[in-house]
């Protein structure tokens, strides 16, 4: 299907705001996917603030029990750590997430499960929880 010059222009607009903002680097691969999967199907009477919010909240669960699985973190206490960061603004600390793990970490393991469960917290807080304001606004 051959783009009409409006959308191959709408497509390459929004691809250049993602790439050029540092707000939404960390979303740029999930919005450019939404991109090729749904906004040129999409008709100029469907909502893109519903589908794009589906489409959200779809990858964002896959993303949190992805997380949960892969570094065995407990999903309730996840969503704890997560609803402190939108609350005060703070990431979690050290002992949080200690109590946040489904195993005790060894001593000598201890540092670095840490400082790598922080680091996938960290880049969901970033791609799922900061700036995801007036995106679809710009989709337009």
């Amino acid at each position: 299907m051959r783009l009409s010059r409006t959308k191959a222009q709408r497509h390459k607009a929004v691809i250049d705001l993602v790439a050029g903002s540092v707000q939404f680097r960390s979303k740029r691969e999930l919005i450019e996917a939404f991109i090729d999967e749904n906004l040129l199907t999409l008709k100029p009477t469907d909502d893109l603030d519903s589908a794009f919010a589906v489409y959200w909240d779809t990858r964002k669960q896959q993303a949190f029990a992805a997380l949960c699985a892969e570094e065995q973190v407990a999903p309730d206490a996840l969503e704890q750590l997560l609803k402190t960061y939108v609350f005060a603004n703070r990431l979690p600390r050290d002992e949080e997430v200690v109590k946040a793990l489904a195993f005790k970490p060894k001593i000598l393991k201890r540092k670095s499960v840490i400082a790598r469960v922080k680091d996938r917290i960290t880049a969901f807080i970033e791609t799922f929880v900061e700036g995801m304001g007036g995106v679809c606004n710009r989709l337009r």
